[in-house]
């Protein structure tokens, strides 16, 4: 029988074997690589597993992968600038992988990447764009590693039995009998989450994409903190919706069936957008860097993204589904791969701005958090109140709540000072949330006086 202690001990044995075995692992590799990504655990489990065996049948030596989790993209751009500014020659990672293409340009505007072209061999079978989308940065800062899209996911039984309705785009879910039925998470920690809100903003245009995420928000029952956590949400129920990227809201349907969880891009309004992959500056595994990017880049590398489980030449242990950058390895029957689209052939949406994207990320991420996330109790109660109106008295303070905080023309012009000065980017996202928090409880208190005058 086991008690309590023998269990303790047992535990403690498993630990001290777990630490032997990973020092023995550090010992024992030749060579190293350190990579900083906010991919979840089975890109990781994959991408070690068939890289050590490329690398060891290329070299003959062993690699350890050592992969630095420091939140999401977000995140590790933060962190990232902040070891450079510490010591501008060298971060000690050698590479970036992961978080779509924005982040990217702008570790490039910053001077962060090292610029590599791959072989002929290799980039001649990647076309420059998909969709009007680059796939690689044309001074070979950094690639498109696969494609992604985003979308919503769907808990077929909570719909159901709550009777909420089946949406099919962004604005289905601003519709008042949502509210705290959605799930996301917050844009300045997730790289995903941020590119579903530039998507509408761009596809929508900045008015009516600020109504649409005003709105949205008022459903939205809290902010997580990573792009996976929504969906965790949705798979228990404690969510009927959630925001996603395609290989969370995939692998997700794929696990549980589509009669539970679906998975779905709004059409029209959504894009292809390439997940990028960089060599830093001052790289301190250079050659390895090198390696590492050319076999993610290659078919070997393209096929662990794309291939059924199991398959010769595809992930072994975990389903990744994401669609490759290499038009030659879609077959003509699309069930023979994981992915459910070829992105060369079929269109998925509009054409996305990345220079914009990249331009405004920091100001759409502090708009995002001043002016919604770190007030969201105010904007909830005033989307609550307003609801419980008429739709004719509801409609001009609906209106109100819905105006962005500031008008198109300086989005370019405050973009900038996101990038030269710090301290009064910060103090105007601090008027900003104080703007947001008079107009959500002015708008609270003017819904409820209109309520107490029905209701006499």
């Amino acid at each position: 029988m086991l008690t309590d202690q023998s269990i303790t001990r047992r535990a403690r044995h498993l630990s001290l074997a777990f630490f032997l075995s990973l020092v023995s692992t550090l010992l024992q590799a030749q060579d190293k690589l350190v990579i900083v990504s906010p991919h979840w655990e089975g890109v990781k489990y994959e991408f070690t597993q068939a890289f050590e065996k490329y690398y060891l049948k290329k070299s003959g030596r062993t690699v350890l992968l050592r992969w630095m989790d420091l939140g999401g993209t977000s995140s590790i751009e933060k962190a990232v600038d902040a070891l450079y500014r510490a010591t501008p020659e060298c971060c000690d990672i050698d590479i970036m992988f992961g978080g779509g293409m924005d982040p990217f340009e702008s570790q490039k505007i910053k001077g962060h990447l090292f610029p590599y072209k791959i072989p002929d061999e290799l980039l001649n079978q990647i076309p420059k764009q998909v969709q009007g989308v680059d796939l690689y940065d044309l001074d070979y800062n950094y690639y498109g590693a696969a494609l992604s899209s985003f979308g919503i996911s769907q808990n077929i039984p909570v719909c159901k039995y709550l009777h909420l309705p089946q949406v099919s785009t962004w604005e289905d879910l601003t519709q008042p009998g949502l509210e705290s039925w959605i799930s996301s998470a917050d844009p300045r920690k997730s790289g995903s989450v941020h590119m579903i809100y530039e998507i509408i903003l761009q596809a929508y245009g900045w008015e009516r994409g600020w109504e649409i995420l005003y709105q949205m928000s008022g459903n939205i029952r809290s902010f997580l903190p990573d792009s996976p956590a929504p969906l965790k949400e949705v798979t228990v129920g404690d969510a009927a919706y959630g925001l996603t990227i395609d290989i969370n809201g995939l692998s997700q349907q794929t696990f549980l069936g589509r009669e539970n969880v679906r998975f779905f891009i709004p059409p029209n309004v959504s894009v292809i957008n390439p997940d990028g992959i960089a060599i830093l500056r001052g790289a301190p595994h250079l050659a390895i860097a090198e390696d590492f990017l050319n076999f993610v880049l290659s078919p070997d590398g393209q096929s662990l993204w794309m291939k059924p489980l199991g398959e010769q030449g595809g992930a072994q242990k975990f389903g990744i589904t994401r669609m490759g950058i290499i038009p030659s390895m879609y077959p003509n029957d699309p069930s023979k791969l994981l992915v459910p689209t070829n992105p060369f052939v079929e269109r998925i949406g509009f054409i996305y701005d990345n220079s914009l994207g990249s331009l405004r990320w920091q100001l759409v991420n502090q708009l995002m958090g001043q002016t919604i996330i770190d007030i969201h109790p105010h904007l909830q109660a005033a989307w609550k109140a307003i609801n419980r109106l008429p739709p004719e008295q509801a409609e001009p303070l609906k209106n109100e709540f819905s105006q962005p905080f500031i008008n198109e023309s300086r989005v370019k012009e405050l973009s900038q000072l996101w990038r030269k000065d710090k301290v009064a980017a910060d103090r105007l996202g601090n008027e900003w949330m104080q703007q947001a928090v008079k107009r959500f409880d002015r708008l609270t208190q003017r819904a409820e006086t209109l309520l107490s005058v029905i209701h006499k």
